[in-house]
């Protein structure tokens, strides 16, 4: 069986094989704060997406659902931030910062959140191991480190978590947005937002690039 995804008004919906026997599935919809009573109730949940959220959706994905395990049955919010929030806001204080899904999360839609993570990863490493000095972090330096890291990583996430909004904003309205999505967003206006493909968030140093003396 091969991946398939379903999009109608509102929901975006699809599954995905694991392996042999196991599928991954999801439904995504606006949800408002009656939803809730849904954590933890599985059965709940099923029965609310196949009558309700997936209800237009083709029978095999309907039947993929009704056939779920129920231990394996899940509802939680997606996490969204500002990109204005993370440009202009505090993303470090001190010797204190913050990285991945607490500096930036994002919908899914891109599939960069765990990449995003990475990236932060590289950059804060970077930014430390060039304030090393004869292989050690000067407590005085570290601060600056942080402050050069949140600066290099603020425009970039605050373009990711902007276009994985937009990404899965397009795909859930009627024909107008359909036309407006495969006409004109993805061909002219998505590659301008943000850089997924061809991104370098830059190398990690070596000891070598310290100032740790070598005989």
């Amino acid at each position: 069986m091969r991946s398939n995804n379903f999009l109608d008004l509102g929901i975006r919906a699809g599954y995905a094989p694991l392996n042999d026997k196991e599928l991954y599935w999801f439904v995504v919809f606006k949800s408002s704060p009656k939803d809730e009573e849904m954590i933890g109730k599985p059965e709940l949940i099923l029965k609310e997406v196949i009558d309700n959220f997936a209800k237009h959706c083709p029978q095999i994905f309907l039947e993929v659902v009704r056939h779920s395990d129920l231990s394996t049955v899940t509802w939680a919010p997606l996490m969204f931030r500002l990109p204005w929030a993370l440009i202009f806001g505090q993303a470090c204080k001190g010797n204190i910062t913050v990285a991945g899904d607490a500096m930036h999360p994002m919908t899914p839609d891109l599939g960069q959140g765990g990449c995003a993570a990475l990236e932060d990863a590289v950059v804060l490493g970077r930014n430390i191991g060039n304030s090393l000095r004869n292989g050690k972090i000067l407590s005085g330096e570290v601060a600056g480190a942080l402050e050069r890291y949140v600066k290099e990583r603020r425009w970039r996430a605050a373009g990711l978590i902007t276009g994985s909004f937009l990404s899965g904003w397009v795909q859930q309205g009627g024909w107008l947005m359909k036309f407006f999505r495969d006409m004109i967003f993805y061909r002219f206006i998505f590659s301008r937002i943000v850089n997924v493909v061809r991104y370098d968030c830059g190398k990690l140093p070596s000891v070598l690039d310290s100032d740790t003396k070598v005989d």
